[in-house]
């Protein structure tokens, strides 16, 4: 995967014009940079805020505390590879707050899948609004197919898991309840949506910032793109497929490369740098993988 990634990345940028991209970063605005980095932070608390839906009403955890697990977690994926800050997350959650592993892991799952859904949702008038090339209708169809497939298996498997599961695994999928919730399903999406709103957002202002105009349509396309190549974990931070995903989808909207890669760099960076010192500061030993394991009168306490 890290080697295909790497081909890629070297297939865009080795005819790129290394000073036309120096000049574009060199003069980006300040100010869509800034906002934009202020934004990223505004799709954690709604990351946060869909977390404390999907845990209810089985636990109740302030969303000051889950917006601050949620900053660490994300911290902790750009230091380790393959999203280790997830495992950060269901640590954090069973060390503080007495979740279950196996809720906490079930809400990561039924996140990331609602979180895909309403993507694509959002995506799917792009290829009409745009002159796009063949494969992207086909990719969006082909992960909205699989995205649903996997909606309605869950749909099944929570409806028969039973008032009082057994086994973890029989636990994990029963933790899954929000799916067949239609009032907190609804109100994760809602949250969703205005995240996935807030990320269109900060494209819009760093392609403005390295002077691209592009339509909101061509925004979501760049999306769209980016979480695709992002899907499967690989490097920390997915550094080199953030970078692919970027250049690939302003390739095809015909943005000059050197532009694109900027964008992409500045981008990934409002994503990374904020973070990871926001979670050094609030959670440094989290972060870090340093916070002491709990005593055992404190797991007994825990459900």
């Amino acid at each position: 995967m890290i080697a295909a990634i790497a081909v890629l990345l070297w297939l865009f940028v080795r005819e790129i014009d290394w000073h036309s991209l120096g000049r574009a970063v060199e003069g980006a605005k300040l100010w869509p940079l800034v906002l934009a980095a202020a934004l990223n932070f505004g799709c954690l608390w709604g990351k946060a805020a869909c977390w404390r839906i999907m845990l209810a009403p089985r636990y109740v955890v302030r969303i000051t505390r889950l917006f601050r697990i949620t900053i660490a977690a994300f911290a902790g994926s750009v230091i380790a590879p393959a999203r280790a800050g997830e495992v950060l997350r269901v640590w954090s959650l069973k060390r503080r707050d007495g979740v279950a592993v196996a809720d906490s892991a079930a809400v990561a799952v039924a996140e990331k899948l609602l979180d895909g859904m309403t993507m694509l949702l959002l995506v799917a008038p792009a290829p009409f609004l745009l002159e796009l090339p063949r494969w992207v209708s086909t990719a969006i169809v082909a992960t909205a197919a699989i995205a649903l497939a996997a909606f309605v298996a869950l749909y099944i498997a929570v409806g028969r898991s039973g008032p009082s599961p057994a086994s973890w695994l029989a636990r994990f999928i029963a933790g899954m309840h929000v799916i067949r919730s239609p009032k907190r399903l609804a109100q994760s999406f809602a949250v969703l949506i205005l995240v996935w709103l807030l990320d269109l957002a900060m494209v819009m202002l760093v392609l403005h910032a390295v002077g691209v105009a592009q339509p909101v349509a061509a925004g979501l396309f760049i999306l769209f793109a980016i979480n695709l190549t992002i899907a499967l974990p690989s490097t920390p931070a997915a550094v080199g497929a953030f970078e692919v995903g970027a250049l690939a989808a302003l390739d095809v909207l015909g943005v000059p490369r050197a532009d694109a890669l900027a964008f992409a760099l500045l981008y990934h960076a409002l994503q990374v740098v904020p973070l990871i010192a926001a979670g050094l500061a609030l959670e440094m030993r989290l972060v870090l993988g340093r916070e002491p394991a709990p005593r055992d009168s404190e797991l007994a306490a825990q459900p």
